[in-house]
């Protein structure tokens, strides 16, 4: 009598142990993201989401030295929802990543940077920065939204621009630092 017991038990543990594994292995499937076009993958920052795909075709890294006026530096990127039957709307914010920049303080407001943008075919909302001076601090350049089944293409632009006037304070100074792009606070709807 105790023998049709204990197989009951034995049998309701492996099932229960096969629905756990079933249930984490849909979770990962999920919560996937691939990144391609970066040496360096810890400049990534994924919070969560089915994002799809986030590639930067130059790299992420961006770093600056000796730079001449009318020099830019251009990095291009693209955020995907790579699922054609996506209808989730998924929030992101383009982080620009500031290791070190000693050339904003002594370029008087002509050592810049801007975001366009591209894309946008379901609805969502690409991420803009006009032309402004690069921060001495990390912050988020743009905030974009991708609805359902969508490319968004982007092309950072950051440089010396050339004016009429003597600009030899920015010889000799340097930037370093790197894009990133993170699911923002309100990630997936």
């Amino acid at each position: 009598m105790d023998e049709p017991k204990g197989q009951t038990i034995f049998l309701s543990i492996i099932g229960i142990a096969t629905l756990l594994i079933a249930i984490v292995g849909a979770t990962f499937a999920w919560f996937s993201i691939s990144v391609t076009g970066n040496e360096n993958p810890s400049d990534i920052v994924i919070t969560s989401g089915n994002l799809g795909q986030v590639s930067f075709t130059d790299g992420t890294a961006i770093d600056i030295g000796n730079l001449m006026p009318g020099t830019f530096t251009t990095k291009t990127f693209t955020v995907s929802q790579t699922d054609p039957s996506a209808t989730g709307q998924i929030s992101y914010d383009i982080m620009l990543n500031v290791r070190s920049n000693t050339l904003s303080p002594n370029a008087e407001g002509e050592f810049i940077h801007k975001l366009t943008s591209s894309g946008n075919t379901n609805g969502g909302t690409l991420a803009t920065l006009k032309e402004t001076p690069v921060p001495t601090e990390s912050t988020i350049i743009g905030s974009g939204v991708i609805e359902g089944y969508e490319v968004h293409t982007y092309e950072y632009t950051i440089g010396l621009n050339n004016v009429d006037r003597d600009q030899n304070a920015a010889q000799g100074k340097e930037f370093s630092g790197y894009l990133s792009v993170k699911i923002s606070n309100e990630g997936v709807k």
